[in-house]
């Protein structure tokens, strides 16, 4: 199966959905990362009328909902439009690839609450028809710094806030993330487009990692920004707790909800809106560890929500071993592959909890690798009916072993073993 994989090279999106094993995908967009309750509530009953009933939580901080039919699409598209989660057209939605903290203007921590500058630049991008010809996995990555940074997060162009209420603009070239100066927040977002046509115009392929190293230089001079009088480093560090309840110092709480395997059905996606707005909770942010988090005003709010959301199936807990597994769709969802991905990586995750592993783990039905494409200890790739598996390493590696879905129980947890043994 390794060669018959079609690798499409784009996302869905709503105006542009994607064929799937179990019907259309339709990706969501919200904007600033923000999804209103109201909304929310009528995405689950679109789930459920219009496709079968799966949301999924993505990479890019998006939901999208499944099993949508050509049918069922039109009248799904006049709910998104009602509710400002549609754009004109595919071009434009396509490029509208903003991704922004999930705890902006809830963290007191934070630099800048970078959701005026998220609307701003999609209001930009929106007006620009040169940026319509960017490639449509294009990424923009907007970091006010705070408890939850964007760290892993891959993206074309980075703009983070620093310490003195300016943006520093960067890009992920072809030897990593290469900052090119700093501007005013005022500026920023007119500064990314500037800097997108820019690669758009010196890379092969569009992208900002297939820049000669030369044309980084160009297009410094180019954008002739100023340059950065600090560093940033402090301002991306890694933040010490993703879900859960989350305690400000200044008396506030955000509480984190993650998803497993960023799979939601559209029942337990409808409590939720109701459980929040019992609460009075007016939006739901997204993020891209696949967790939803909702600003709290006091402690009993949060208890009671972690309460309602452990008895619904979510993770709130980070030590909670499915927090270090991805797992694509699998069979049933996904053409691409006949293996049971979900199923198997809980198997996988239970032995990481009784054997102590504590690394991390993809578990891919094909060589797409759609739910991860960062590093993990263990890849195991789907080719056919069996899996390849990689150690410390992603679906582009070559693999050290086989592994027979009957044999998880037995040759999987050898592998957990062998892997944690090789890191004491």
């Amino acid at each position: 199966m390794t060669g018959s994989v079609a690798i499409k090279g784009w996302c869905p999106g709503a105006r542009r959905p994607m064929q799937s094993g179990d019907g259309l995908v339709v990706r969501v967009r919200p904007h600033a990362g923000s999804v209103p309750l109201g909304a929310l509530a009528a995405l689950a009953d679109a789930a459920a009328r219009f496709g079968n009933g799966q949301i999924d939580l993505t990479r890019r901080a998006n939901l999208q909902l499944r099993g949508v039919t050509a049918e069922t699409l039109a009248p799904l598209w006049s709910v998104l439009a009602s509710l400002d989660l549609l754009d004109d057209d595919a071009e434009g939605e396509a490029i509208r690839n903003v991704a922004v903290n999930p705890l902006a203007g809830l963290d007191p921590t934070e630099i800048l609450d970078m959701r005026p500058l998220a609307r701003a630049l999609e209001r930009r991008l929106a007006a620009d028809a040169g940026v319509r010809r960017l490639p449509g996995k294009f990424g923009f990555l907007l970091d006010g710094g705070g408890r939850l940074p964007l760290l892993q997060l891959e993206a074309d162009i980075h703009l983070v806030a620093c310490g003195d209420a300016s943006i520093a603009i960067g890009l992920d070239g072809p030897d990593g993330l290469e900052w090119l100066g700093a501007t005013a927040a005022a500026d920023a977002d007119a500064i990314a487009v500037r800097l997108a046509l820019a690669i758009l115009k010196q890379s092969p392929t569009g992208r900002a990692r297939a820049l000669p190293s030369e044309a980084v230089a160009v297009i410094r001079a180019e954008l002739g920004l100023r340059p950065l009088d600090r560093s940033i480093a402090n301002v991306r560090q890694v933040g010490s707790q993703a879900r859960g309840l989350i305690a400000f110092a200044n008396g506030t709480y955000a509480v984190g909800l993650g998803a497993v395997f960023g799979r939601l059905d559209s029942e337990v996606t409808s409590e939720l809106a109701g459980e929040l707005a019992r609460l009075g909770i007016a939006e739901l942010r997204l993020s891209p560890w696949r967790t939803f988090y909702a600003g709290i005003v006091n402690r009993a709010d949060g208890e009671h929500l972690l309460a309602f959301a452990r008895g619904s199936g979510f993770i709130v807990d980070d030590a909670d071993p499915l927090t270090r597994i991805d797992a694509c769709s699998g069979v049933g969802c996904c053409s691409s592959t006949t293996l049971a991905t979900r199923q198997h990586a809980r198997v996988l995750a239970d032995m990481a909890e009784r054997t102590g592993f504590s690394g991390t783990l993809h578990v891919s039905g094909c060589a797409k690798g759609c739910a991860r494409s960062a590093l993990a200890d263990l890849v195991f790739i789907g080719d056919g009916d069996h899996y390849r598996v990689v150690r410390q390493g992603t679906v582009k590696d070559g693999a050290f072993a086989e592994l027979d879905p009957a044999q998880i129980a037995t040759a999987g947890h050898a592998l957990l073993m062998q892997e944690k043994g090789a890191h004491v």
